[in-house]
């Protein structure tokens, strides 16, 4: 868990896939980014610690696991937030790039970052103006690029080209940025990741 002055974000690990979810709050008003299926693991601290979810984001459609998104939107009356190009069937309001979303005292802006999929964004999260941290799911991850090859190899090198812009864009943030990508080590999306997390 990590606890910046006005913001705590708590990973919420599934080891067996290596992949991370996120929860994080101000204080009172709370997000998830990239819920697994099984949301009680969400639903227990939010309810314990008193948290209200407001928003629930998505970096992309999931090729390694099915999203609990829809559902704890659902049972919570969170905004469900996916990337623009995403186009889901069910309910759901679109990030577009670097146009502001706002969750409590949270702001977090959409960064297009295609690569790992077409759709892919990641969400800058800033307080009172400053960066704070970065979710990017399955785009830039620790050691290593997210994969870009699992959509066929007839758009593998379309993929890997866009998904080299969209690393760089976010390497070039500010180094004291954290970084927190859902897919890790051990993740069938990831290419070959350190055991570091975030």
């Amino acid at each position: 868990m990590s606890v910046h002055d006005r913001v705590t974000v708590l990973p919420i690990r599934t080891p067996s896939l290596g992949d991370t979810s996120y929860l994080v709050w101000d204080g009172t008003s709370a997000l998830v980014v990239d819920p697994q299926r099984d949301i009680d693991r969400f639903e227990e601290p939010i309810d314990r610690l008193g948290l209200d979810l407001s928003a629930v984001l998505e970096t992309h459609v999931h090729n390694d696991y099915v999203s609990g998104g829809p559902e704890l939107a659902r049972r919570t009356g969170a905004r469900m937030i996916v990337p623009a190009a995403a186009a889901p069937s069910y309910r759901s309001e679109p990030a577009f790039h670097q146009e502001p979303i706002t969750v409590g005292s949270m702001t977090l802006v959409p960064i297009h970052t295609p690569g790992h999929t077409p759709e892919h964004t990641s969400y800058l999260l800033m307080i009172d103006g400053i960066e704070v941290a970065v979710f990017s799911g399955g785009s830039l991850l620790v050691g290593a690029a997210g994969r870009s090859d699992l959509l066929g190899p007839e758009r593998a090198e379309t993929l890997s080209r866009l998904q080299f812009r969209s690393v760089n864009r976010l390497a070039a943030l500010p180094s004291d940025v954290d970084l927190h990508p859902t897919h890790g080590q051990g993740s069938f999306c990831a290419a070959g990741t350190g055991g570091t997390t975030s």
